[in-house]
């Protein structure tokens, strides 16, 4: 009867398909010592440039093999045994990484002889065999079925004193030319992530951990199951360690986080302590979006070093090594995936990128990307396209497992992954994190430009910034300081003291740099309210408009209200009709609230003269603008604010827009069923304080100051009241009450709250 048979050369086909390199065929050994519970595996190599001598032994203490196994595991190919159950190793429980049980025709790929000594545990007792496969004996013969009979195949029983295999690969294919062996070693060496990348960052390096301390690299139910170590020996041997050096050479640190439990993806951005000291204002910035795919992921950890590339002054070796090395890798189960990271890929599309000095690039890529909501065109950095860096100036891993990413299919000869659906969301979501970076160092080199030394204390004793550079308060004083220095230069020179000369004018020049970065930042200023001004025209405007709908939906109240009252309306009807007379007088009232927020901040009265102004009420008025926002969340907003406490003289529009701002923060923070309390007091000196204070989240004191930066928000999702928040609300609060000598600072919450912020008037 007619039937399939199949040549011997299947073998050396399939090797060569299913395993483009050298590299990959040698860690598809590795992953069966994984798949077989070893914790330690040693590769060593000898002789690699001698076709005859060469050989490579792969050693592991993981559970071996039965005669059964092996025959029907390692000699069958396409085994079904690792389909069994729930792909779980019997020990540890290790996901595994083995998936067509074809990987052992690597061994084909690398050499023409294999013998395998492996021991395995049956019951009480000990019991190993040992076994050689000549290839080219194999391939002497025509079809799979005349291999029996032969020597190709040799198996004998073995006694041993540990579990364990042994596999040797003898008379390698190839006499390796120095260039090819480097690169096979370049390649081989970077197979598992280092513990630089996976472990937590050293307190030199980062304080305080981002999203995760160590990251999740492989899926097992045993904390055993972590454990997995490969030693390269021979002249496999690593070259010196470049890592530590590497960290230490970092200036800022990404994390991501897409987790299945919450369907989110968590951004976390951050200055390592050596920036941190060169340019204090900075620190870390925390974004979440909702995962594109929350349903099939794929939900991964990352963690990216940045600007490595860049390292200048090392030795030869050390610059060499990170040519080498870096890029953003991708490892499954603890595996790396080629040749995601490899000088010359480009799967993040960073080089392309960079290299097309595009100021736009962000902006372009946000209109299709799922991060669109954090990016916008309006007061960013225009030049921030520019700053985005090419693959060389990262170093960094993305950590994947099966379990959390089951869609991802890997190509055929297991390098990369197919093009496909998430495959495409991984790589967006990780480009995301690298374009979030680019914008915060883009902020981050606006702010330097205009950042000035000095701190003040506020009440609770932590350290506040320092006035804004363009405020009234700053220019006098700079302008002061100048004269004083050019008054004490003439008299100098009058008595013929050069040096006393010198050092006077060295103050003048240094207030004349102060006035340089002064006119850098009104410029950007004078940017903005171009905007704010066309805006405020608009909104006043909009106030005649607003009054008009208010019109409009009190009448609909009304005859909606009237038809509710007619007592022959039909039972069917009547349910409608009190549903829209709710939704009716919900409507107006909101259209109230906006009405008058906007009378009281944009009209004419309210900015026409500067009055002492009685804090309990303008509180009271801001409360109106954000209460719907309120009661929709379940926030009591308290006003303990004392009626008869006022306010130096000031705008009213300001004191509302003051409150206004700090409300719709609180709000956003305090959390569902949440409070906010407003509270103040005089001091025996005549200071006025007034504190808001709210529960849910809190800000770290330590990096407070951050969020009085322009664009410094948190903000990811538009609120149809309470705004989407660009970064500007605390910046413009502050800059209102500088004019008058205020001082504003998150400081030490009281009681119950999690977070407070205290506005400081002096005494007047």
């Amino acid at each position: 009867m007619p039937t399939f048979t199949v040549d011997t050369h299947l073998f050396r086909e399939l090797g060569d398909l299913l395993v483009g390199r050298d590299s990959t065929a040698l860690v598809e050994l590795i992953k069966n010592a994984y798949d077989a519970d070893a914790t330690v595996v040693t590769v060593y190599g000898e002789s690699l440039t001698d076709e005859n001598r060469s050989f490579i032994r792969i050693a592991d203490n993981g559970t071996g093999m039965s005669r059964v196994q092996f025959e029907k595991g390692f000699l069958r190919i396409a085994s079904r045994l690792k389909d069994e159950g729930d792909r779980r190793s019997a020990r540890f429980h290790r996901r595994y990484t083995g998936a067509k049980g074809v990987g052992r025709l690597a061994a084909h790929k690398l050499a023409r002889e294999i013998e395998i000594q492996t021991v395995t545990k049956q019951g009480s007792l000990l019991k190993g065999l040992q076994a050689t496969i000549d290839w080219d004996a194999v391939e002497k013969v025509q079809t799979l079925e005349d291999v029996e009979g032969t020597n190709a195949i040799r198996i004998e029983a073995l006694s041993g004193r540990r579990e364990g295999t042994v596999i040797t690969l003898r008379r390698l294919r190839r006499r390796w030319s120095p260039a090819a062996h480097a690169r096979f070693l370049t390649e081989l060496q970077a197979f598992n992530p280092p513990l630089s990348l996976t472990a937590a960052l050293p307190k030199h390096v980062l304080k305080k951990q981002l999203l995760f301390a160590t990251a999740k690299v492989r899926d097992t139910r045993a904390a055993e199951g972590t454990q997995f170590r490969v030693d390269l020996e021979g002249e496999l041997a690593p070259p010196d360690e470049y890592w530590t050096a590497a960290v230490d050479a970092a200036d800022w640190v990404i994390e991501i986080v897409a987790d299945r439990a919450t369907k989110q993806v968590r951004y976390a951005i951050s200055p390592t302590e050596r920036t941190a000291e060169k340019m204090p204002f900075l620190s870390r910035s925390t974004f979440t979006i909702p995962h594109p795919t929350p349903d099939v992921g794929p939900f991964f950890q990352a963690r990216v070093l940045t600007r490595v590339g860049g390292v200048k002054g090392r030795a030869g070796d050390m610059r060499a090594w990170m040519t080498r090395s870096t890029g953003v890798r991708v490892y499954v189960e603890g595996f790396r995936v080629l040749p995601y990271g490899e000088s010359g890929n480009d799967w993040l599309s960073l080089d392309r990128d960079a290299g097309s000095r595009d100021r736009d690039v962000l902006i372009h890529r946000s209109a299709h990307d799922p991060l669109r909501e954090l990016f916008g065109v309006e007061n960013r950095d225009e030049d921030e396209g520019l700053k985005l860096q090419p693959n060389k100036h990262y170093l960094g891993a993305v950590f994947l497992t099966h379990e959390d990413a089951p869609d991802l299919r890997m190509l055929v000869n297991r390098e990369g992954f197919i093009p496909e659906g998430s495959y495409l969301t991984l790589v967006s979501l990780v480009r995301g994190g690298i374009d979030l970076y680019t914008r915060v160092r883009a902020q981050a080199t606006v702010i330097a430009r205009t950042q000035q030394s000095g701190e003040n204390a506020d009440d609770a004793g932590r350290a506040k910034g320092p006035p804004n550079a363009g405020s009234t308060v700053t220019i006098r004083s700079r302008l002061a300081r100048a004269m004083d220095a050019v008054t004490h230069a003439r008299t100098a020179l009058a008595a013929g003291d050069v040096r006393k000369a010198g050092t006077s004018m060295g103050n003048v020049l240094e207030e004349m740099q102060g006035f340089e970065r002064i006119a850098a930042e009104l410029a950007d200023e004078r940017r903005m309210l171009h905007v704010l001004a066309s805006v405020g025209t608009q909104f006043a405007a909009f106030v005649h408009e607003v009054n008009g709908i208010l019109g409009m939906a009190q009448a609909v109240e009304r005859v909606i209200g009237q038809v509710r009252a007619d007592t022959t309306l039909p039972r069917t009807a009547k349910r409608g009709v009190v549903e829209a007379h709710t939704a009716a007088q919900e409507l107006r009232r909101q259209v109230e609230r906006q009405a008058a927020y906007l009378v009281d901040v944009i009209s004419p009265d309210a900015s026409r003269r500067r009055s002492r102004q009685r804090l309990h009420e303008r509180f009271a008025r801001a409360t109106r603008l954000v209460q719907l926002a309120a009661d929709q969340r379940e926030i009591v907003i308290d006003n303990k604010i004392p009626e008869d406490l006022e306010t130096p003289p000031m705008f009213a529009a300001e004191l509302t827009a003051v409150f206004s701002n700090l409300l719709t923060n609180a709000i956003k923070a305090a959390g569902a069923k949440g409070r906010v309390r407003a509270s103040a007091r005089r001091s025996a000196r005549g200071e006025l304080t007034c504190r808001v204070e709210n529960t849910g989240i809190a800000v770290d004191l330590d990096d407070a100051e951050r969020w009085f930066h322009p664009f410094a928000s948190s903000t990811t999702r538009v609120d149809a009241t309470l705004g989407q928040g660009m970064g500007l609300g605390l910046t413009i609060t502050r800059h209102l009450l500088e004019e008058y000598g205020a001082q504003i600072a998150f400081v030490r919450p009281t009681g119950s709250f999690a977070t407070a912020v205290a506005i400081t008037f002096p005494a007047n």
